[in-house]
């Protein structure tokens, strides 16, 4: 008897249905994080882009974008205003669309840098073109490289003739890292200057729907390498 019930036991566990879960109604890969609107000047540009080259003789993305930058600039309030009136529209449409994408449980990502043609990122002075092209202020840099931009003349002649630029920057960082606070407090007050005007500018040109993501990290001007 012992045996038999034994055996029936047994036979209950293997026949047991499993426990199932009912998936959610949201799946995360279902969320798709809003694609970023493009800038006044992007709205200008692409509008613009095949007249401007057209004058310009050339079809260089880097000499389109610096000439495109340049006409940009030049444009009254008056010719610009349409241009950021539909950027701020839409960038109104994007903000109320990434409210429902982060309600809904998706992640903020940065934007990912665009690949050229041949896989691998942009050369850096494209990017850089195309950031000075959009009209966006340039980052102040460093205590350090203002401290380098200053000396590096009398640095390049104390290490000599024919050296390569990286033992002007090995010089260069020795010296800093030895000067005292009160030896680097003038460099840092000049920088402290130049970055408040810098926000203030980022500030009044993303107002117009500029878009400081479009600023690399490598050129943030904040890292010492030295």
């Amino acid at each position: 008897a012992s045996h038999r019930l034994l055996a029936q036991e047994h036979t209950s566990r293997i026949t047991r249905p499993p426990t199932t879960t009912h998936p959610s109604p949201f799946k995360m890969a279902d969320l798709v994080q809003p694609t970023k609107p493009p800038t006044a000047y992007w709205l200008w540009l692409s509008e613009k882009r095949p007249a401007l080259t057209k004058e310009l003789g050339k079809t260089k993305g880097s000499d389109v974008a610096k000439f495109a930058g340049e006409r940009w600039k030049a444009l009254s309030a008056a010719d610009k205003k349409p241009y950021e009136e539909k950027a701020a529209t839409a960038k109104k449409e994007f903000d109320a669309e990434m409210e429902k994408f982060l309600a809904a449980g998706g992640v903020k990502n940065k934007r990912k840098m665009k690949e050229s043609k041949d896989g691998k990122r942009g050369s850096k002075k494209a990017r850089a073109d195309a950031r000075a092209a959009s009209g966006m202020p340039k980052r102040p840099p460093s205590a350090y490289f203002q401290f380098m931009k200053e000396n590096q003349e009398a640095i390049r002649k104390e290490v000599g003739a024919g050296k390569p630029a990286s033992a002007v920057g090995a010089l260069g960082g020795q010296k800093w890292k030895a000067m005292t606070a009160a030896q680097k407090k003038p460099y840092e007050d000049k920088v402290a200057e130049l970055k408040a005007e810098y926000l203030k500018a980022l500030e009044e040109w993303k107002n117009t729907g500029g878009d400081d993501e479009d600023q690399d990290q490598d050129e943030d001007g904040d890292e010492e390498e030295q």
